[in-house]
């Protein structure tokens, strides 16, 4: 008799079946579950709890695994390029440090809005900032957040996280500025010092060396090809060009040929004569954007762009155009005819020394073509941003001048025009009267002839003080109804934050 036949499958694919209907999550292969708990609709919380399910989940979320580092990067994709090697990192610990980051940032931001609602933010309301326990990238990464909110969606907050982010960034700034000085001058880079005063005035915006440079790279290719064309064994084009400066006049010339070529006939590089005191023409990232700058900005890009190539250009300092110059005699010579001077913003023309003198309409002094340092090329750009913000009486250029001091004294501490001027800044604005004391206070210490100066601000910052301590608070309407007691805010208040120069 044959055997009845069940139900059951029959065969290879049957067995496949049923093995496939008993296979739980911890089953899988390590790989696909790596890809289904790197899934974005899962959160961090949903991680932790099926990490602590059984040995196999915990193993596939351990904390410096795949699945953690997909959390941190769908959470805060801008963080990634803090991490050049990313093997030895405990994801999940960056992911708390991060997430307590912005804790703090969102408890200091609101503090802000309780403390400073009728007043500026004094100087030193920024002290809880400065002893932060979170590493300042988080911190501020949880600020721009707070700014790209949507919409007119937390309008305080932003105010104030604006505020908290420009201190920040231009502290760190300032600090790297110090470093930068304190260098030998041979490691001193043009482009580097025109990057940190152009992250300085602009803070908020997202400049970095890195970027510039690549971008200045891309100019060197270009003009390398153009040279290639001219001379395909130029010793600019090898793989090491720039490390070694080329000794002959001549190939000098041709790389200054194919620069002039790339820059000014390909890429329509070019004085802005039409808007010659726009503040755009400083900044060395608006100048790549733009293609178009001031003779000093433009110098800085045309003098880095020929030292990668290997050829040696100085910056002098002429009175009212900036200049560049190129030895066509012994190297150090101190003849001002030895050299050919060249001018960025007029095409990269190249001059005498009785051609510059027509250039700006007037005879000078040997000294005036001398070579400057890098940091004298950064007090002349500071300088041509300070004389920009004394030119209106707008918020836009008051912040300006208040950022274009701040440079100069980082650069000339002890400068007593520069610090009377800022102190006369502070006075004239009506913020920050402690500040000005102090100011005033080191003004007298390094010159005590300006005692008549010093001592008219000292007494009307004084009498601001004291106003200040008179000035009554705002009226607070206290509810009367019992059940009204907790509200702290009217429905549809019309509010305004009371205007401050500046930011």
């Amino acid at each position: 008799m044959a055997a009845a036949e069940g139900p059951g499958p029959a065969g290879p694919r049957g067995a496949a079946e049923a093995d496939a209907e008993g296979m739980g999550l911890t089953d899988l292969p390590g790989e696909l579950l790596e890809l289904i708990l790197c899934c974005d609709v899962l959160g961090a919380a949903d991680i932790g709890r099926v990490s602590c399910t059984c040995r196999r989940l915990r193993e596939a979320c351990q904390p410096r695994g795949k699945v953690w580092r997909e959390r941190f990067r769908l959470r805060w994709p801008s963080l990634l390029k803090y991490y050049s090697h990313t093997d030895g990192v405990s994801w999940l610990e960056e992911y708390k440090a991060r997430h307590n980051a912005g804790l703090e940032a969102q408890r200091i931001v609101a503090s802000f809005s309780k403390r400073f609602f009728s007043e500026h933010v004094p100087c030193d309301g920024f002290s809880d900032i400065e002893t932060l326990g979170c590493p300042s990238h988080f911190f501020e990464d949880e600020l721009m957040c707070i700014l790209n909110m949507e919409g007119r969606k937390g309008l305080t907050w932003k105010y104030y996280a604006k505020k908290i982010l420009y201190f920040l960034r231009q502290q760190n700034i300032l600090k790297n500025l110090k470093e930068y000085l304190q260098r030998p001058t041979d490691r001193q880079s043009f482009l580097e010092g025109a990057v940190l005063i152009d992250q300085y005035c602009n803070p908020l915006s997202d400049i970095c060396l890195k970027s510039v440079q690549a971008q200045v790279d891309d100019i060197t290719d270009k003009v390398r090809k153009v040279l290639r064309t001219k001379n395909p064994r130029h010793p600019s084009l090898a793989s090491k060009a720039g490390e070694v400066l080329i000794p002959e006049v001549e190939l000098q010339r041709q790389v200054l040929d194919a620069m002039n070529c790339v820059l000014y006939e390909q890429l329509k590089y070019k004085g802005n004569e039409l808007d010659y005191y726009n503040s755009l023409n400083s900044y060395i990232h608006q100048v790549l954007i733009r293609r178009t700058g001031i003779p000093i900005s433009l110098s800085v890009l045309y003098l880095t762009i020929a030292r990668q190539l290997g050829v040696k250009l100085e910056p002098v300092n002429f009175p009212s155009h900036f200049l560049l110059r190129w030895c066509q005699g012994k190297e150090g010579s101190t003849d001002i005819f030895d050299y050919t001077y060249i001018d960025a913003f007029g095409k990269g023309k190249q001059l005498t020394v009785k051609e510059c003198e027509y250039l700006i309409g007037h005879h000078v002094t040997e000294e005036f073509y001398g070579v400057v340092t890098s940091k004298e090329v950064l007090q002349r750009m500071v300088g041509n941003l300070l004389n920009l913000g004394k030119r209106e009486s707008t918020d836009q250029s008051y912040q300006l001048l208040r950022d274009s001091l701040d440079l100069y004294l980082a650069m000339y501490p002890d400068n007593v025009q520069h610090l009377m001027l800022q102190a006369r800044l502070y006075f004239h604005l009506g913020i920050w009267p402690e500040k000005v004391l102090d100011i005033l206070q080191h003004i007298q210490a390094l010159d005590p002839s300006q005692h008549g100066a010093v001592g008219y601000l000292v007494q009307h910052t004084l009498e601001h003080i004291e106003r200040r301590k008179e000035e009554v608070g705002p009226e607070v309407k206290h509810r009367s109804d019992e059940k009204h007691k907790e509200v702290c805010f009217s429905i549809g208040l019309i509010m305004k934050h009371k205007r401050e120069p500046g930011i």
